[in-house]
């Protein structure tokens, strides 16, 4: 075996470097820069952002797999070839999981199902895989220099009962199909359930954009399996998913906190409030929608509201939407709904309707309430007022 490792190292491969080496570098940095920021302590809180962010870990490993091959550096940590497989059953999953968290806004259940195919390929890979120098020296050139011979391997030879490592270019495609077509399939049933509203339309188009992205890339995949010998043709998959993150990446700056907090400091500059003001009007307004309960009211106004606190429609608008960062029908919501779970937890009211609730607490629509109470609870009325005589 010490005699196979000198063999490897008295070969000389130049480092190949190129433009399609420096895309690949510059996006798997930048893949692992965006990881960190979305799964950062306040970025996680958000869920989507906790699959976006395993899911450019997943990308950004896989990438640097591809660069260490492309460019040859692999022959200096030739234990690193094939490591990453495991991690092309993740892509699907976590794309499907960051969109699934973001149309219905609440966790996904029994996600971790989702994973097990990527686990059980590692368990099965790291059983059966001969970690010798001279095979893992082996897979890389029969992968990126079948010109060169191989070594003489003084081990057992691999195993592969079940022709996964085998098939594991036709298997990764079959996954991201899966889980595009899910996506998709997802996407266009929520829609056809909801009326939505401006805000809610315009998600669904952001999320048809991250579909058509990953269908994108799944297309180039697809073409360079079927065009390209081995994995010689990885580097123009993972240059077009260096593309994606350059765009992930352009979108966050676009759409960054920094520049809406100028926006949104320009939109209340001329503001005559001050803080003191501001806190005074806030308890006068959360003071009377809890003693008089007049979020129980359907048709309350942020114009009658403002004439009960003293001050402008704008003005309170503005107070609401600084200190508690809520619009005012949100800031509705969560009263009604507080009060319907009391409601519903309540054995004097186990003979009283969800309808009858859903009037009492504020709404006018039966589906409206159950769509708002999901929205913020994670389940329907039915189920809530279930689970909670359960306990």
């Amino acid at each position: 075996m010490h005699f196979c490792g000198i063999m490897v190292w008295s070969i000389s491969v130049s480092p190949k470097i190129d433009i399609f080496a420096l895309i690949i570098f510059l996006g798997t940095m930048q893949g692992f820069f965006l990881s960190i920021f979305f799964l950062s302590k306040n970025n996680r809180q958000y869920r989507p952002n906790k699959f976006l962010g395993l899911f450019l870990i997943s990308v950004s490993l896989i990438s640097l797999d591809i660069l260490l091959s492309y460019t040859d550096f692999m022959f200096r940590v030739i234990y690193f070839v094939n490591e990453t497989e495991p991690f092309n059953f993740l892509l699907g999953p976590l794309i499907y999981l960051y969109i699934a968290t973001k149309l219905y806004e609440q966790n996904e259940r029994k996600a971790w199902l989702h994973f097990l195919p990527a686990i059980f390929y590692f368990v099965y890979m790291h059983i059966f895989e001969d970690y010798s120098y001279a095979e893992k020296y082996n897979a890389h050139i029969s992968a990126y220099h079948p010109e060169m011979e191989s070594m003489i391997s003084q081990g057992a030879e691999p195993q592969d009962p079940l022709f996964l490592r085998k098939f594991i270019n036709e298997l990764t495609i079959l996954s991201m199909l899966f889980y595009s077509a899910l996506s998709i399939y997802r996407l266009v049933s929520t829609r056809q359930k909801e009326s939505p509203d401006q805000k809610r339309k315009k998600l669904y188009s952001l999320l048809w954009f991250d579909i058509s992205i990953f269908t994108f890339i799944l297309l180039i995949v697809i073409f360079v399996k079927i065009n390209y010998r081995n994995d010689l043709g990885d580097y123009i998959i993972i240059s077009a998913v260096a593309v994606f993150i350059y765009m992930l990446s352009f979108l966050i700056v676009r759409n960054s906190v920094f520049f809406q907090k100028s926006q949104y400091d320009r939109k209340y500059s001329k503001s005559a409030l001050d803080e003191g003001m501001k806190d005074q009007i806030l308890a006068k307004l959360q003071h009377i929608l809890i003693s008089e309960k007049l979020y129980r009211n359907s048709s309350v106004s942020l114009l009658y509201l403002a004439k009960r606190t003293h001050c402008t429609p704008n003005h309170l608008s503005q107070i609401i939407n600084e200190r508690l960062q809520k619009t005012l029908p949100e800031l509705l919501a969560d009263y009604r709904i507080a009060d319907a779970q009391k409601i519903l937890m309540d054995p004097g009211y186990a003979s009283e309707t969800i309808e009858g609730i859903a009037l009492a607490v504020g709404y006018n629509s039966k589906s409206t309430f159950n769509k708002v109470f999901k929205k913020i609870t994670g389940q329907t009325p039915s189920q809530f007022r279930l689970t909670s005589t359960k306990k």
